[in-house]
């Protein structure tokens, strides 16, 4: 599939959610009692398992034959959960339970029961590199920046692996650290982990202390202290100078709606007027903070502003060369897909495209065939010796958060072609092969299972590959001011 057609897909991810494959007419009253809950848990749990085996591309997968011994455990590790205990609150625990031993963020199930009020334990804490570390304290003696280096007798580490990974992330995604990290001194209500009593923690000079913890509900006005925790300030969609010679294109979403049509026709505006001071200026910062993907559109049109149209498409044609789309032709994701045709009645090629795709895998599941895989796309007639050199030297630092994946990735992909650029920050999240999601109803009503109907063959960035950054920056601090004074020095 082409880039194009790529963005049109990952744009649908958070737009065309699928309606619901099981009536939630079937369960019109939230449960009240144990056996009502431990029913609906196991009830849904097995529907998680039964709507994937039927519908996900990774059970054909021969690129991943371990997939349909690992949705069995996924399916077996969660009933078992459920089997020790009732209640609201064991049926997000194992449900959770079954998305994590998938280890893919394409594929499981997530409830929507409502969670308790957060508790804590005075102060909330983040990872950073590779250490959990104090973000914002409450609690006397306890500072920002110290380091927790463990509780109740065991490493920050284990705590982690097995309290937090248990049932949050994947563990072997180095970004999913930081996305994780701060949920391992929250109590959010999970029947199966009893809150930490004393953690034991190392002052910036070096001083280690203990401190017996003392849980309560977290107040509301906490909140406000917590909003530069996650990725620092979110500016809005822009070019900048915050600094003599440094511009700053800040990209916090990629999100395909009018609000970000409007900022990014701006923005490419400015770039285009703007291209002579951006090439003899010291630095261009991409600042990707906040951004949770949506469309590749953005990043690759901003790319080919910067590096130039030819170059770009030529570089892109060549790194995706070998990748493949296979379409899971099941009866529902050909239905779904189907659906999308009306849905993009107002974006003709785009309308286009998803007929085409929808006409193959209805002619797939006629033929019993498990897919139906796309012709490859006509690239560029462009050689490496042909394309001409881009003029834009100037040094690139790309801020990279630690959850960044799909669509900003995709910019990713495109900005580390170009021998200019580095990357800043933290380590990426990393994509899954299996795309295109739709959620289907469980059950209940109270969840939703993941379905994506496609999967990518040799696709250049493998399935749980990430990017690691050039010039790690594990400060705990990552507003703009100083993250700029960072960059200034280098």
């Amino acid at each position: 599939m082409n880039i194009k057609t790529k963005i049109v897909s990952r744009t649908l991810l958070s737009a065309l959610l699928i309606t619901p494959t099981l009536s939630m007419a079937e369960l019109a009253v939230t449960p009240q009692t144990s056996a009502q809950w431990r029913s609906v848990t196991d009830r849904d749990i097995e529907a998680a398992y039964s709507i994937s085996a039927k519908n996900h591309p990774g059970m054909f997968d021969v690129n991943n034959p371990v997939f349909p011994e690992l949705l069995k455990q996924a399916k077996a590790e969660a009933l078992a959960l459920s089997a020790k205990a009732s209640g609201p609150q064991v049926h997000v625990a194992a449900i959770a339970r079954f998305s994590t031993v998938l280890q893919d963020g394409h594929a499981g199930v997530f409830s929507s029961v409502e969670r308790p009020a957060r508790r804590w334990p005075g102060f909330s804490a983040v990872w950073r590199g590779d250490a959990l570390k104090v973000y914002y304290s409450e609690t006397d003696n306890i500072n920002k920046g110290d380091v927790i280096s463990g509780c109740d007798g065991q490493s920050t580490e284990t705590l982690m692996r097995q309290r937090v990974f248990k049932f949050h992330g994947q563990v072997t995604q180095p970004g999913h650290w930081w996305q994780q990290g701060w949920r391992l001194l929250i109590d959010e209500g999970n029947p199966f982990l009893t809150p930490l009593k004393e953690c034991q923690f190392v002052k910036a000079n070096g001083q280690a202390y203990s401190k017996t913890l003392d849980w309560s509900v977290r107040p509301k006005s906490v909140s406000k202290h917590l909003t530069h925790a996650y990725n620092g300030d979110e500016l809005t969609t822009d070019l900048t100078w915050p600094a003599q010679n440094i511009a700053w294109i800040a990209m916090p979403s990629f999100a395909n709606n009018d609000k970000q049509t409007h900022d990014y026709n701006n923005l490419y505006k400015k770039v285009t007027d703007q291209r002579s001071k951006l090439l003899s200026a010291k630095t261009v910062v991409l600042d990707l903070r906040h951004n949770q993907g949506g469309s590749s559109y953005w990043s690759l049109k901003l790319a080919k502003a910067l590096w130039g149209e030819q170059v770009v498409e030529q570089k892109m044609d060549n790194y995706s060369k070998n990748s493949r789309v296979w379409w899971r032709a099941s009866k529902d994701n050909t239905s779904h897909v189907k659906s999308l045709i009306e849905v993009l009645k107002d974006q003709p090629k785009a309308q286009k495209e998803f007929k085409e795709i929808a006409a193959g895998m209805a002619q797939s599941l006629e033929k019993n065939k498990l897919f139906y895989i796309e012709e490859p796309q006509t690239k560029s007639n462009l050689s490496e010796i042909t394309v001409p050199v881009s003029d834009f030297k100037t040094q690139v630092f790309v801020i990279v958060p630690p959850q960044c994946a799909s669509a900003c990735l995709d910019a990713i992909d495109v900005f580390k072609q170009f021998s200019n650029t580095q990357l800043f920050g933290a380590p990426s999240s990393a994509d899954s092969l299996y795309m295109d999601v739709r959620l289907a109803e469980l059950p209940s009503g109270l969840g939703k299972v993941i379905v994506p109907n496609k999967v990518y063959v040799n696709r250049a960035r493998g399935k749980g590959d990430y990017y690691k950054p050039d010039i790690a920056y594990n400060d705990i601090d990552w507003t703009t001011d100083k993250l700029l004074e960072k960059i200034k020095q280098l």
